[in-house]
């Protein structure tokens, strides 16, 4: 039933007891793996390494004993103390908006769920994984909470690169095995992925006080960290810390002090009190008592862990058929409308989109005759009025995949296959057709000036946005489902900046960029931007580039959230 175990940061056998009340004939109660227990005395034994540091229980239950214990806790007290854990999620949550604006979100040991409902808020696609049946049963039927697992990690078999943010909320000192699922929390991490773990810190000061009296000291945690020993198990692991801070805690009044009389039986009368008087026991209240660690990471960018930051998102799932969706946003392209759709490559495109923005000639007319699926405007609502109506109406038809192309002419149809295989593949989640790459701006005709002047505000552009592509005028680009639902773009202009716009929140959104070389053609019937409205369009190019600076300094923008 008990096995003895070596340090699981260093390996060590070489250990010293730093609290002993393990007696043979004293039992694991399963009522001692509720949440809330908070029960002085327990039966164990807890040593520290000599070579690390790490603190640990020695011996512990073996592997099958615990699982079954969390799989049958039921502890209604953590329920009815939901205000304030879902208040420590927010707390948690406003953090991470800083570091990581959205995506998905993975909560391990999700317990009843309050944390991924107060993530699901705030714009988060939302997974759990929960051993307690009880708990799993709550978050479903009481929150409506369907991407929960009952079992472990492994067991949920999540695809790598899969997830933004990774959170274990008092978790970690429940682990047999931490560094483990860490290494299995970095493999379904993307890239720029975060994990957050919080856990009691047994060298702060209040549990130095009260020793074996600590309500940190529980049976069901295994092991016991602080600063330093978390940092190491998580650099050992594959994680670079970036932020270390405590963690406040939100409970009501009457939880607080019922938990206190344990310490202090003379302050039994306060209960008393408390319970005669249920809304000041019920008013939640916070404190940070300086004994709970918060760690941020991010996935580590040594050389051995290199392979894994390059594969692909979602690897196990990219053989399922994406559709592609081809958007024309038109305005008086009658003349180019059919030599354009004659270059869409049908092989590789599921559906075409024109938008009309009220043309003076007869592109509808045109569109129809091409049996496209067209819409028209009611009034003119400019380039980028135009785009957000092509988008919304790709989306609706279940597009994966959206391509934007001219209809012109003044772009090269032909190049789609080129222009959504990295998207496909995984690689990213937007990618530009590029006309300065290779040179093949100038070949096509584009004017000296505008040249140069693209070349110039892509310069300023690298440097603001902390990116680099070779282009971001360009009007032939893809973008992925996720990418066109995790940005704001009603909110962006309806004039030519909208294209800069929505690069700017795909950049706070942490997306990936990709770009393909492409040809492009300046001819008489092809449209362009002549000079005045070209010094209007760069003059709001440094505005949208000087809103970027000021909401990562703090003045938060609402298109940019």
């Amino acid at each position: 039933m008990f096995d003895e175990v070596r340090c699981h940061l260093c390996g060590s056998n070489s250990y010293q007891i730093i609290y002993d009340s393990l007696k043979t004939d004293q039992e694991f109660k399963p009522e001692n793996y509720k949440i809330t227990d908070h029960a002085v005395g327990a039966p164990i034994r807890i040593v520290s390494c000599r070579q690390c540091g790490l603190s640990f229980l020695n011996p512990r239950l073996d592997l099958e004993t615990i699982t079954d214990n969390y799989v049958g806790m039921i502890d209604e007290k953590y329920v009815q103390e939901q205000e304030g854990r879902r208040s420590s999620a927010r707390f948690i949550l406003k953090y991470l908006k800083k570091i990581k604006p959205g995506g998905r979100l993975l909560d391990i040991g999700c317990a009843s769920g309050f944390f991924l409902d107060e993530a699901r808020k705030q714009g988060w696609e939302v997974y759990g994984v929960e051993l307690s049946s009880w708990a799993v049963t709550y978050a479903k039927e009481k929150l409506g909470l369907s991407n929960i697992t009952q079992g472990t990690l492994k067991q949920a078999q999540f695809p790598r690169n899969f997830f933004d943010v990774v959170v274990m909320t008092d978790v970690i000192e429940h682990l047999t095995d931490p560094k483990e699922i860490l290494e299995e929390i970095r493999q379904i991490l993307k890239p720029s992925g975060v994990i957050c773990c919080n856990t009691p810190d047994i060298n702060s000061l209040i549990s130095r006080v009260l020793k074996a009296k600590w309500w940190g000291i529980k049976q069901s945690h295994l092991y016991y960290f602080n600063k330093s020993t978390l940092s190491k198990l998580l650099i050992a692991s594959g994680f670079f810390p970036i932020k270390t801070r405590s963690h406040a805690r939100t409970f009501s009044l009457g939880y607080w002090f019922s938990n206190l009389t344990a310490y202090k039986t003379s302050l039994k009368f306060i209960n008393t009190f408390l319970n005669r008087h249920p809304k000041l026991a019920n008013m939640s209240i916070s404190f940070d008592l300086g004994d709970q660690i918060e760690i941020f990471a991010r996935k580590s960018r040594q050389m051995k862990y290199l392979h894994e930051l390059e594969l692909p998102e979602e690897q196990e799932v990219q053989n399922k058929k994406k559709k592609v969706v081809v958007v024309l946003p038109a305005y008086n392209a009658a003349k180019t409308l059919e030599i354009t759709i004659n270059d869409i490559p049908k092989d590789v495109v599921d559906d075409i989109i024109l938008v009309d923005d009220v043309s003076k000639d007869n592109t509808m007319e045109e569109a129809k005759r091409l049996g496209l699926k067209a819409f028209r405007h009611e009034k003119n609502t400019g380039y980028g009025g135009n785009q957000k109506t092509c988008y919304k109406k790709a989306l609706e038809l279940g597009a994966d995949v959206v391509v934007m192309v001219h209809p012109d002419y003044q772009y090269d149809p032909t190049a789609i296959p080129r222009l959504i295989e990295p998207i496909l593949q995984g690689k990213a989640d937007a990618v530009f057709g590029s006309r300065m790459m290779k040179g093949s701006a100038l070949e096509g005709g584009m004017p000296n000036w505008k040249y140069n002047a693209n070349i110039l505000l892509t310069a300023l552009e690298n440097v603001i946005l902390g990116i680099y592509l070779t282009e971001y005028h360009s009007g032939f680009r893809a973008y992925s489902r996720k990418y066109l639902t995790s940005v704001n773009f009603e909110a962006d202009s309806d004039g030519f900046v909208f294209d800069t716009e929505i690069i700017v929140q795909g950049v706070l959104k942490f997306m990936k960029f990709e770009e393909v070389p492409i040809r492009t053609r300046y001819f008489d019937e092809a449209s362009s931007i002549k000079l005045w409205p070209s010094i209007v369009y760069g003059l709001n190019i440094l505005k949208t580039l000087f809103k970027f600076v000021l909401h990562k300094n703090g003045l938060r923008f609402k298109q940019f959230n």
